[in-house]
Formats: C-alpha cells, structure tokens, sequence
C-alpha cells in the first residue's frame, strides 16, 4: 500500500462491533460527513450489519460477522472496491451518495482508484466469497454425510438390540406364563398322591392296631387261663 493510501480515512473501519449488536437502523444518510486524511486501519467490517437491519439474533449475526470476516481476509492491498464499500458505510450506509463521496475521497489517496477497478475487484471480492463458502458448505455436507451415515447405523444397530430384546421379553412372558400355571395346577397335580399317602398311613395304623388288639386278647387269655 502506498504512503498516500495509508494515510486515508478518519475511522473508517473503526468502532464496527459497538454497531454490530445496535438495533437500530439508519434508513435515511445525511450529507456525508468532510473526510480527514488519516491511516486506515484493516478491520472486519462489521458496520456493514447496520445497513441490513438486524434485530436481535445473534446466532445470525456471528454467523454474518464471520462473512465479513472472510471478505476482510480477502481483502488485497491498496484502495479498492473494497475500502470504498467500507468508507460508504462509515459515513452512514453504502447508498449512492455515500459511495460517490467515498470514491472521491478516496481518489485523493490513490491518483489511480478508478470505476473499472472497483466493478473488477467488487466482482472478485464476490468470486473469491462464493468459492470460499462452497468450498466450506462442501466440508459441512461432507460432515452432514458423515453424521448422517453414523446416526443410520445407530439406528440400525439400536433396531437389532430392540428386536433381541423384545424377543427375549416375549420368551421370557411365555415361560411366565407357564410358571403361573404350574404354580395354579400345584395342588391338582400333589394332593391325590398326598391323600394316597394318608389313606395308606391310616390303613395301616387300623391294621396295626386290630393286630395288636387280637395279641393284647392272646395275652389276656394267657394270663388267665394257663397255670
């Protein structure tokens, strides 16, 4: 950048994040203000938010912010599209008048500044963004790609357990069932063989006992009849 160049422009790119989080909006620009020759200072333009009237999100104006913020790395040596956009928005907003009066003031730092160079580095400064932001969307739907792939096998995954799962519950709903009905069908499938059990108990005790007594009458007999 020449000597001249360098020492252009009063806070032409100054205080723009103050503005950038500014709700209001300039729709009407005064006369532009008298231009001081001074050194320009090589910040991200984010003044340029005020002339497009945000509102209040700021997810949408990091987002914008970072925009200028590539335009700013872009931004090539000596006085171009570029600073003149910047010194239209510094003086109120980049409309006709503000523009004009930014190309001429600008042209007393750089004798060459012209229209072709403006219409020539504006549309490069516009090739230069959009590949920049291609070439950034194609890395985001390459992770969009990537995520998407992951979550599909997630789910393919999770399906399988699901369906090993349910057909674990459903064996294990079957042999609860069966369980239930065994512990229903206990007493029909026991108590014949314990009644079998207590019939032969009693039997068997009568026996016993009709025994005993006809040897308790052997004995009697004995005790009384023999010498």
């Amino acid at each position: 950048m020449s000597e001249s160049t360098e020492n252009f422009g009063s806070g032409i790119l100054k205080g723009l994040k103050k503005v950038l989080f500014n709700s209001d909006t300039t729709t009407d620009s005064p006369e532009p203000p008298a231009v001081t020759v001074v050194k320009i200072e090589k910040t991200a333009p984010e003044k340029m938010i005020k002339e497009n009237k945000l509102t209040g999100d700021d997810g949408y104006k990091d987002m914008k912010l970072k925009v200028y913020q590539l335009l700013e790395n872009l931004n090539k040596p000596g006085i171009d599209f570029f600073e003149v956009w910047n010194a239209a928005v510094e003086m109120g907003g980049a409309n006709s008048t503000n523009i004009k009066s930014a190309f001429t003031s600008l042209k007393y730092a750089d004798k060459s500044l012209d229209k072709t160079r403006l219409l020539e580095s504006g549309q490069a400064y516009i090739n230069g963004l959009n590949s920049v932001i291609e070439t950034e969307a194609k890395k985001r739907m390459e992770e969009k790609s990537r995520l998407d792939k992951e979550m599909e096998n997630m789910k393919s995954s999770l399906d399988s357990e699901i369906v090993s799962l349910e057909q674990q519950i459903t064996s294990l709903q079957q042999r609860l069932t069966e369980k239930k009905s065994e512990r229903a069908n206990i007493h029909a499938n026991y108590e014949p063989k314990i009644a079998e059990i207590d019939i032969k108990i009693n039997a068997g005790r009568q026996s016993v006992n009709s025994v005993l007594s006809e040897m308790q009458q052997v004995i009697e007999i004995i005790k009384k009849d023999l010498n």
